[in-house]
């Protein structure tokens, strides 16, 4: 869950990066164009500034609550400063009709503060900023015209209909979050992060039927921690599960996009790859050679022993696997820290 929340983030400073410099370049024109009274244009200006400020604050990668209130704070002036200019100065003063182009703004507000604030805080603001944009209204609503009630009106329903809709839409987003996260943890490793034997089973079912059907070729790769129990024995298991974690990493940094990994149990771990037999004994050298190298903190150096099997006509997964796990055993009773492969299939 919380890679998706540092997903979701991540997408919002990209978000706010892409849009922010288009409404400060919109403030700019209005500025450069309209004919505003001073206040107004004292509110835009402060507006500016602040929106410049939190695209630095967010180009600077400060943590993205700091720039989000500050965004949320300038949107909620921006908007109760032309409700504001709008009824007094448009309507009462001008005889507009109706209200002015800052309706436009209110859905992306909205969405805003949904984007911003937690749900319950969300509900609360909203309909707090709909009695905010009611009050100033309340005093002077027998000196509007019917045209100008109605466009209050219509964009009172509006903000209720936003909120309502973006409160919805927030329930069906984190839901289907929640339900992605459940799904891809279900055949993750909790530990490595790594995908669990549930997930292997599964590709190398789907492996053999594409080369059954194909005629395609693969390979696996299974290979286990030397002396693992010596690890946590020694060291306790919050080390084993260290060091299980920090070989987990130097694998997937080895693999292609092609290569799959997973957790096959204890301290065994397997890769799937499509190359054939010579490829994949080549692969597991490397992995043999990078974990080997590698100094796994308080447990110092640790080493894992290979067995590479390679895809048969007519092969079942378990046939494939016991395969690679007689030379996954062979490497350890040969001396482990290396690598065992078939020198000939059939």
């Amino acid at each position: 869950m919380d890679s998706e929340q540092k997903l979701f983030e991540e997408q919002k400073r990209h978000a706010y990066l892409f849009i922010l410099p288009v409404i400060a370049a919109s403030l700019v024109l209005n500025l450069l164009i309209a004919e505003e009274i001073r206040l107004v244009q004292a509110i835009h200006f402060i507006l500016l500034f602040s929106i410049l400020a939190c695209w630095g604050l967010l180009w600077a990668r400060l943590p993205l609550a700091i720039p989000e209130i500050l965004i949320l704070v300038v949107s909620l002036i921006y908007l109760l400063s032309a409700i504001l200019s709008s009824l007094f100065v448009d309507m009462l003063a001008q005889g507009e009709p109706r209200l002015g182009d800052f309706i436009l703004f209110l859905p992306l507000i909205i969405v805003l503060v949904f984007l911003i604030l937690e749900r319950k805080q969300t509900v609360i603001a909203c309909f707090t900023l709909l009695l905010l944009m009611i009050a100033p209204a309340i005093p002077v609503w027998g000196s509007l015209t019917s045209s100008q009630i109605n466009s209050l009106i219509t964009m009172y329903v509006s903000l209720f209909v936003y909120t309502f809709l973006s409160f919805f839409l927030h329930i069906l987003y984190r839901r289907r979050a929640e339900q992605r996260a459940i799904a891809r943890f279900a055949y993750l490793d909790a530990l490595t992060g790594a995908a669990n034997r549930h997930r292997i089973d599964e590709w190398l079912a789907e492996k053999t039927e594409q080369a059954d059907r194909e005629g395609t070729e693969f390979s696996v790769i299974l290979f286990d921690m030397d002396h693992f129990k010596r690890v946590n024995d020694r060291h306790g298991h919050k080390t084993g599960d260290d060091v299980l974690r920090q070989m987990a990493d130097i694998v997937r940094m080895r693999l292609g996009a092609g290569e799959r990994f997973g957790r096959w149990g204890g301290e065994e771990f397997i890769v799937i790859t499509d190359e054939e037999l010579p490829g994949a004994m080549v692969l597991a050298e490397r992995l043999c050679e990078a974990i080997g190298s590698r100094r796994f903190g308080k447990a110092g150096k640790v080493t894992a022993s290979f067995g590479v099997a390679g895809e048969l006509p007519g092969d079942t997964p378990e046939r494939l696997l016991n395969r690679a796990d007689e030379r996954m055993y062979h490497s350890k009773r040969t001396g482990r820290n290396r690598v065992t492969g078939e020198k000939a299939e059939g």
